[in-house]
């Protein structure tokens, strides 16, 4: 579900539909896969109440995304009691081939599991989760999973700390070296939330090669609601004149417009 969808789910009497759909046994539980902000989470849930769950994209490397809001959007569903499936847990095969040097950290702690099973404990170590997808490629990855599964335990703190380490240094191998704070938001006179779109397109760019597609697109689109888009820009340079990085901004905003809007959806 995104915000443009919600119109059209209640013109059509989608809710009372499936409503009807449970009270009947057809169908029993009522939930929907996300695909937007917290806020906007927050806003559905407090108005059907009657939903049993949400699908959420969580992953570690996701989790404090402020543009994917995945942490946000689960503390949402834990406010309101739903449960959770969680959907790219490891981030389209992301987080099964980290940077070595990040690797490097994982198995330094444990070298007897894999890098992926990392990511699926992760999710499945969250209180509210009852399901987790994941994408499996081939049989050893499948029996990797059940392994990682049958035998669940939950991260501790010290794991904890280490994932937050394999988070910053794939982090500072950004394609757009922002540190989010907003100062070049406030005199564009086109509203573009730059950093935003700067955080999804280093989303974008650590995906897994050979994907084929990318939920960063969506909320690209989510975005351009609200803001500006990067295609906006008139190249004024008012955002460059006080970014404290002294980023090319102008020149990287023509990255966002190629990789999320010159393309076939």
């Amino acid at each position: 579900m995104r915000e443009a969808h919600l119109a059209i789910y209640e013109k059509y009497d989608c809710f009372n539909w499936l409503i009807e759909k449970k009270k009947a046994g057809e169908v029993k539980n009522i939930g929907f896969s996300f695909h937007d902000n917290a806020a906007f989470l927050d806003k559905v849930l407090t108005k059907y109440p009657f939903v049993d769950f949400v699908q959420l994209q969580l992953n570690y490397l996701d989790w404090d995304n402020e543009s994917i809001q995945s942490r946000k959007c689960y503390e949402v569903a834990e406010k309101h009691g739903k449960k959770v499936i969680v959907m790219e847990p490891v981030k389209g095969g992301t987080l099964a081939k980290l940077p070595e040097e990040a690797e490097a950290v994982l198995k330094s702690h444990n070298s007897d599991v894999s890098v992926p099973s990392w990511a699926i404990r992760f999710v499945a170590s969250l209180p509210n989760v009852f399901m987790v997808l994941s994408g499996m490629s081939n049989l050893d990855q499948l029996r990797d999973n059940i392994k990682t599964m049958d035998n669940l335990t939950p991260l501790t703190k010290e794991e904890n700390r280490l994932i937050k380490e394999v988070v910053a240094i794939i982090n500072k191998g950004a394609a757009i070296p922002c540190t989010g704070c907003s100062y070049c938001t406030d005199g564009c006179p086109q509203k573009i939330a730059i950093p935003k779109y700067f955080e999804l397109y280093n989303a974008e760019m650590q995906e897994a090669e050979g994907k084929g597609w990318s939920p960063q697109i969506a909320y690209y689109e989510n975005m351009i609601k609200t803001f500006g888009k990067a295609s906006d820009c008139i190249g004024c340079g008012a955002c460059e004149d006080v970014c404290p990085q002294n980023l090319p901004i102008t020149r990287y905003l023509k990255s966002i417009v190629k990789s999320f809007e010159e393309v076939e959806n």
